[in-house]
């Protein structure tokens, strides 16, 4: 019975005008690594062999960890390797300078000023904005005001996340944050009491471009064969 060999199969699936490619994608404690033959997801004794090389190459174990990586390499018949680049991704957080300025009318009595945001790298800001009074009513003019301070926040943060950036090359990710905000601890500006948000905590991911080559040379191919032939 003729012997299965690893760099056989590749070259025989190549000579016939196939493009073989391993994939993968994970991060925060999953992941895996996929094979693909022209574009479809191959599953064989062969593919499950070259994925385990190719997990060991990564070395990204169980996924575990704040990152997030991807990418793809392409069989090379005459390298006789698979080469293609890993796209790796760091989360980590930062505190923004910020100043977003906030006007409330005195004549609306309110103990404190709740105000919550929600960001995401590929949306729009989600804005929250609502009074408590300690003892007392709110009424539709403190319903309508939270209504308006919400839009104009929205445009505020919306602002500061788009034009996000940093000198250690950073990319802004998403955002979650809120405050209380005292009504004893604003300053008075005419008829307006005067709230100053200058801090904000920030989600931020650095990115990293990593060349990637699972070479069949003598040693991997022939680990590789004697699973195969069960050596």
């Amino acid at each position: 019975m003729e012997k299965k060999s690893i760099v056989q199969w590749c070259k025989d699936l190549h000579e016939a005008g196939n493009e073989l490619n391993m994939k993968w994608e994970g991060g925060g404690d999953s992941g895996w690594v996929y094979f693909e033959v022209d574009g479809e997801s191959t599953d064989n004794e062969y593919t499950r062999a070259l994925i385990d090389q190719m997990d060991n190459t990564l070395n990204y174990g169980s996924w575990a960890g704040e990152f997030n990586a991807s990418g793809e390499a392409t069989y090379d018949a005459e390298k006789n390797a698979f080469e293609g680049t890993d796209f790796y991704g760091e989360d980590t957080n930062e505190v923004l300078d910020v100043d977003v300025m906030l006007r409330v009318p005195k004549k609306l009595w309110f103990d404190t000023l709740h105000v919550e945001i929600e960001a995401n790298y590929d949306d729009h800001t989600n804005t929250s904005a609502s009074f408590l009074v300690k003892n007392g009513f709110l009424i539709q003019e403190h319903t309508d005001f939270c209504h308006n301070l919400e839009q104009e926040l929205k445009k505020d943060f919306d602002d500061v996340f788009d034009n996000y950036k940093s000198e250690a090359g950073y990319e802004f990710r998403n955002s979650t944050d809120s405050w209380i905000l005292e009504r004893s601890e604003s300053t008075e500006d005419g008829d307006d009491l005067v709230f100053k948000i200058t801090k904000i905590d920030i989600q931020v991911m650095t990115e990293e471009d990593r060349p990637v080559v699972l070479e069949l040379d003598e040693e991997t191919a022939g680990a590789i064969d004697n699973i195969l032939n069960d050596e």
